[in-house]
């Protein structure tokens, strides 16, 4: 466990060397947007934030200020650091991630099952049919339908803002978000349902009299659950992107709506800050979700240590 936390080291150090270089190498600058500032302001502007210093000086400076925690100042918010915006907007963004990925595990196991056990009826092709829609159809579509209907036309929810931390500001986003996870994972669901309903003891369950529900619960769901605990980090790493663009789409005030404000105004320790925080969410999920796998199924311990 702990060389597989300690592994993760090289790997951020990687990702923050490669966003330093693709940030300063974009072209542009966080002050060229600015035309009314006179060339002397720009270039003290410059000055104050060490942009005129040689690109490699400027690597190893954020290098050090990194490995003290310190993100550095914001370019463009100059009333704000970079860790005081990630701590405002990180328990929005994780609170949107987290209610997404449990709506989709849940509505992807429940309709997953359901259409094995219904396989070739109405039922299962209509929510194949449906899944396969949800899987086509990217969450920057589906975001502006789901607020231009339930939001404007029929005034059901608000379309955004997140005003006291209300509930019901995130149904909208967390069904906009979670709808190509959810459908995904009902796919998936169901293909591995099929292939364990098919097994000897599955049959032989049922053959004893066993209720349907009793056989779903202990044998087919936690056999069910291997693939799908398999899929939850690349699921998360992709709830985590599609976050970007339903922030900015429902105006909520979590790190994707900075991050996107950040690239389109050059904002290098804001876009540096957010790149490393979802980095490291990303790993850490992924680091979990092995180690949940790990546990579920010994014969992925077995293949580790052999």
């Amino acid at each position: 466990m702990l060389g597989r936390v300690l592994g993760l080291v090289p790997t951020l150090f990687i990702i923050a060397s490669l966003a330093f270089l693709v940030a300063r190498l974009a072209p542009g600058g966080p002050f060229d947007q600015e035309q009314t500032l006179a060339p002397e302001i720009k270039a003290n502007l410059e000055h104050a934030y060490g942009l005129d210093r040689p690109l490699a000086e400027q690597y190893f400076h954020y290098l050090g200020r990194l490995a003290h925690g310190d993100l550095g100042p914001s370019m463009r918010l100059r009333d704000f650091t970079v860790n005081e915006l990630i701590a405002v907007g990180l328990p929005v963004s994780l609170t949107l991630g987290a209610l997404a990925l449990l709506l989709a595990l849940v509505g992807g196991l429940g309709l997953g099952l359901l259409a094995a056990t219904a396989r070739r009826a109405a039922v299962d092709r209509t929510l194949m049919a449906v899944t396969a829609l949800g899987i086509a159809i990217p969450p920057y579509v589906t975001a502006p339908l789901l607020a231009l209907v339930f939001g404007i036309y029929l005034h059901w929810l608000p379309v955004a803002g997140w005003e006291g931390g209300a509930a019901r500001d995130l149904v909208l986003p967390v069904i906009a978000l979670a709808l190509p996870t959810l459908a995904y994972l009902a796919r998936l669901v169901r293909a591995s349902a099929l292939e364990v309903l098919s097994l000897p003891y599955v049959r032989t369950a049922r053959a004893k009299g066993l209720p349907e529900r009793l056989v779903l619960v202990k044998h087919v769901l936690p056999a069910t659950l291997v693939p799908v605990l398999g899929y939850l980090g690349p699921a998360a790493a992709g709830i985590l992107a599609g976050s970007l663009v339903i922030e900015t789409v429902f105006g909520l005030p979590g790190m994707g709506r900075f991050l996107v404000e950040g690239a389109l105004n050059r904002d290098y320790p804001l876009v540096l800050g957010k790149v490393l925080v979802y980095a490291v969410l990303v790993l850490g999920l992924n680091l979990a979700t092995d180690l949940a796998l790990g546990w579920l199924d010994p014969r992925v311990r077995r293949g580790r240590r052999a």
